[in-house]
């Protein structure tokens, strides 16, 4: 059953005035030797089919920062089974202390309306992809909607560096183009992920070389979308476990970045990228983080090291991928990592969020409370700035042809509006959890 909002604002409360949380939780349902996520036909990984592992989202703000107190208290787990819980409300690295709950506006007509009426306002976002911007349908949902946009696989490293040093920009342009004639923000996505890799890239090996590869994807890249870009993925899904629910044996992929220069690839991505653009948010993305388990704290304790060395990191976003092959999360757990990664002194957000109902994982039931929960747990933190939905449809959602996902091929009912653009269920829990109901 869904925890309240009643409950919620009870929560807050009591934390404002000063709580901690602890405790284990292990996400669910995993599928084998595959890891969630985006990404594109032929690749290791994503939307459109054929991969194993995922990418996404972004938005504003900067490390260093004033934390706020602000928590969610949500159903947890697969099963509807509830689990009242409130995140740590300890204040973040710039020590200014607890911030306010965001204030949500009195009614809106859209998602857009909203977020961008909230005070503070939160960025809407959707994963756009170039075919999609064939159907007029789509652009008219996706523009009414949405005010934060990133390209689904048109801005990843086989798409624009196909060759050493030779740049393929017409596909991404015309994404950018087409979010920023909206008035929508863009977050690019991404410059260093194991996936999606061209073959030359892959197959590189010696520190010299790789870290000279990786310079001049990012100089180029983010030189090239200066001024219309400003929201970075710079690395995407450094971590790996033995399930893609975030359980078991938590390490660093083996990467080519990572062969080559150990963890410290990480690092100097995030510098290179800010010598690039001073001004950009840059974060880091990951999968199977938002549940408590083994891979979120891995993951937490790594940006905090990053965070300690004076890395260049603004902020982390959490996929949010619920179901096959990922864990399943509910409200309460989506709280307590988002409350943790922002008392860094971070920016948290929802980067790439779908539930899907494959494999009979998640019930129809589950899907609602899980989509107010877990956007009603970004909504309250003001640091929480943005929440992307990996996709528009559900007709066009990658998960339907992707086989780890458990569909079989078929819909996998993951988002916010069915097959012929008609808002569903799904999009009515967003919107209460977007107005305080």
């Amino acid at each position: 059953m869904r925890t309240t909002s009643l409950t919620l604002l009870f929560s807050a409360f009591l934390c404002a005035a000063g709580c901690s949380d602890g405790g284990d939780g292990a996400g669910e349902t995993g599928g084998a030797g595959a890891t969630g996520g985006t990404g594109g036909a032929g690749a290791t990984s994503g939307s459109g089919g054929g991969a194993t592992s995922g990418s996404g989202g972004g938005a504003t703000s900067g490390s260093g920062g004033g934390a706020a107190t602000s928590t969610s208290s949500a159903t947890s787990g697969s099963g509807g089974d509830a689990a009242t819980s409130t995140s740590s409300a300890t204040s973040g690295s710039g020590g200014s202390g607890p911030a306010p709950a965001r204030v949500p506006a009195a009614s809106a007509g859209s998602l857009r309306e909203a977020g961008e009426k909230a005070n503070p306002p939160l960025l809407i976002g959707a994963a756009i992809s170039g075919g999609g911007l064939n159907d007029n349908n789509y652009k008219r949902v996706a523009a009414a909607e949405h005010n934060y946009v990133t390209a689904e696989n048109e801005m990843k490293w086989d798409a624009l560096e196909p060759n050493p040093g030779q740049f393929s920009w017409g596909a991404a342009d015309n994404i950018v183009n087409w979010a920023r004639s909206n008035n929508m923000k863009v977050k690019g996505h991404t410059l260093v992920w194991h996936s999606q890799l061209p073959g030359w890239m892959n197959s590189m090996t010696g520190a010299t070389q790789v870290e000279q590869a990786m310079r001049r994807h990012i100089e180029n890249v983010m030189g090239h979308f200066k001024d219309r870009v400003d929201h970075w993925d710079v690395v995407n899904e450094a971590v790996l476990t033995d399930s893609d629910t975030g359980v078991g044996n938590p390490r660093m992929r083996p990467t080519v970045f990572f062969n080559a220069l150990g963890e410290r690839y990480l690092d100097l991505a995030f510098q290179m990228a800010r010598e690039q653009d001073p001004n950009a948010k840059l974060y880091y993305n990951d999968y199977s983080i938002d549940a408590r388990n083994e891979k979120a704290d891995f993951v937490y304790e790594m940006i905090k090291g990053m965070v300690e060395r004076g890395v260049p990191i603004d902020g982390v976003g959490l996929q949010m991928h619920i179901g096959p092959p990922n864990n399943v999360a509910g409200g309460a757990d989506v709280a307590y990592n988002l409350r943790r990664f922002a008392d860094l002194g971070l920016e948290v957000l929802i980067s790439e969020m779908d539930i899907n109902r494959c494999g009979n994982v998640v019930s129809a039931a589950d899907q609602l409370t899980y989509y107010h929960d877990i956007v009603e747990a970004c909504f309250v933190m003001p640091e929480c700035v943005g929440i992307t939905f990996w996709g528009i449809n559900d007709g066009r959602s990658w998960l339907n042809s992707w086989s780890t996902a458990r569909c079989n091929g078929q819909s996998s009912q993951s988002l916010l509006f069915n097959d012929q653009y008609q808002k569903k269920e799904t999009y009515n829990r967003v919107m209460d959890a977007l107005l305080g109901r």
